[in-house]
């Protein structure tokens, strides 16, 4: 059964028909937060954080083979959305430049979950910032256990700093950026 009743993923979303029995058979910690609704259907209470932080990192490891530390007190990011915004990015970038990518995540969060999905699943390369030391701390950790420090970048940043350019050294060109969709 597709979780895109409303047709609004993108076409290549890889996470629009998952199935979330078959998802739990590689972790224990969703099975839990599962809730039968049919013989062929399940489903999670999506209001209650720790069901939401092992959805996050099923999808993570099973689909993107990624190993995500997701503290409870920050963001817990929706991965079918993220893909989704990622992958309507990678339609507006031209074909030349999408092996070239190297996107900015303003406000990347404790998961850095964009640029995470972005440099393992797409192979863009990502500088990700935030004002909130801890969700930089975290992101780290996320970025260097899944050995994607090349790829990605975290820098925290004073929330008066309205100058990204310090940030990039020396002459770098960059393709698109990710910020959270109400800052736009």
């Amino acid at each position: 059964m597709t979780n895109n009743p409303n047709g609004t993923m993108h076409p290549r979303n890889i996470l629009q028909d998952c199935n979330f029995w078959e998802l739990q058979k590689n972790n224990l910690g969703l099975k839990k937060h599962l809730r039968k609704i049919r013989d062929d259907y399940c489903t999670i209470n999506f209001k209650d954080p720790h069901a939401l932080c092992e959805l996050s990192k099923s999808l993570a490891k099973t689909f993107f083979h990624l190993d995500l530390e997701i503290p409870l007190n920050r963001l817990i990011p929706t991965l079918p959305l993220r893909l989704n915004y990622l992958l309507w990015i990678e339609d507006i970038i031209s074909i030349e430049s999408k092996n070239n990518v190297l996107g900015i995540d303003i406000g990347t969060g404790a998961s850095a979950i964009y640029a995470l999905i972005g440099a393992k699943y797409l192979g863009w390369k990502f500088l990700g910032t935030d004002t909130d030391y801890t969700c930089c701390e975290n992101a780290q950790r996320n970025i260097h256990c899944n050995n994607l420090a090349d790829k990605v970048v975290v820098k925290h940043v004073k929330q008066s700093d309205d100058k990204l350019t310090h940030l990039l050294q020396g002459t770098i060109e960059w393709n698109t950026h990710v910020t959270p969709e109400p800052t736009l």
